[in-house]
């Protein structure tokens, strides 16, 4: 074996090497899962997202239902169908939940502890806030014929 062969049989034992200590690097960093009380680092997103959404949602929430009580100028306050009825007090009622629940859903999303224990209650509240005020606009949407 001549040196030229020597030296590019060491450069290959190199590369060889460093390869495998990456490799083994990586391994070793992906072997441990994480546990209950390891820090959540995305714990901010679901909570910042459906805070985005809830404050889109909420004010085209009070302005449609805000404005449904205006579907009984056709048949007047006392002549109107019983569904019509019906529906714009689920509209009323989403509103009062939209005014209490959203902002309490929000906080306590927020405040729960950065933890990973807490990563599927904090996603499900989160999640849970924006639907008061998308609950209001459907129904206003689906509002029947009075």
């Amino acid at each position: 074996m001549n040196d030229q062969e020597a030296r590019a049989d060491d450069e290959l034992r190199h590369a060889w090497a460093a390869a495998n200590a990456a490799d083994a690097a990586a391994g070793a960093r992906a072997v441990r899962p994480l546990g209950p009380d390891d820090r959540d680092e995305k714990a901010g997103a679901a909570p910042g997202w459906a805070t985005l959404f809830a404050l889109l949602l909420a004010p085209v929430a009070l302005l449609f239902g805000g404005l449904a009580p205006m579907a009984t100028d056709g048949c007047g306050p006392d002549n109107c169908s019983r569904e019509l009825d019906a529906a714009l007090a689920a509209v009323m009622g989403g509103m009062y939940a939209m005014f209490a629940a959203t902002p309490a859903l929000l906080l306590t999303a927020w405040l729960l502890p950065r933890r990973m224990r807490f990563a599927t209650a904090r996603r499900v509240v989160a999640w849970c806030a924006p639907l008061p005020p998308l609950f209001v606009i459907l129904m206003v949407f689906t509002l029947p014929e009075g």
